[in-house]
């Protein structure tokens, strides 16, 4: 009787032990944000705070084309990127101080739009 208790306890131990790492395995690790994905949560917030509701529209969805072309990160997933580019907004007032720098910063956002609908248009930034 001690006997089938001993072996059943060392079968149970070998099967947790047989497991345990299979599991480990299979855990999905996700990657941290990079510095792309914060600028791009901080050009978004830009567009915000010193753009018209309409160019802010406008810039928000260029901006989710390019995360979906792969532009920001090639290296994930665009859904990931996206969920990470959501959660990394800041405060609009730690991005731009005042409104006299907001044209300088408009212009830059309308450089970027054209640079990236080019890229975008050319498919130079689409996955493999």
């Amino acid at each position: 009787m001690k006997a089938r208790v001993e072996l059943g306890a060392f079968l149970t131990a070998s099967v947790i032990g047989i497991s345990l790492p299979v599991d480990a395995q299979t855990t999905r690790q996700f990657a941290a944000p990079t510095a792309a994905e914060q600028q791009e949560a901080d050009l978004r917030v830009i567009a915000a705070r010193c753009g018209t509701p309409a160019f802010e529209k406008g810039f928000f969805k260029d901006s989710r084309a390019a995360v979906a072309a792969g532009l920001v990160n090639k290296h994930r997933m665009p859904a990931d990127v996206e969920k990470s580019v959501e959660a990394l907004r800041r405060s609009p007032f730690v991005l731009v101080a005042s409104n006299a720098d907001c044209p300088n910063q408009l212009a830059q956002l309308k450089e970027l739009q054209k640079t990236r609908q080019a890229a975008i248009h050319s498919g130079r930034g689409r996955r493999p």
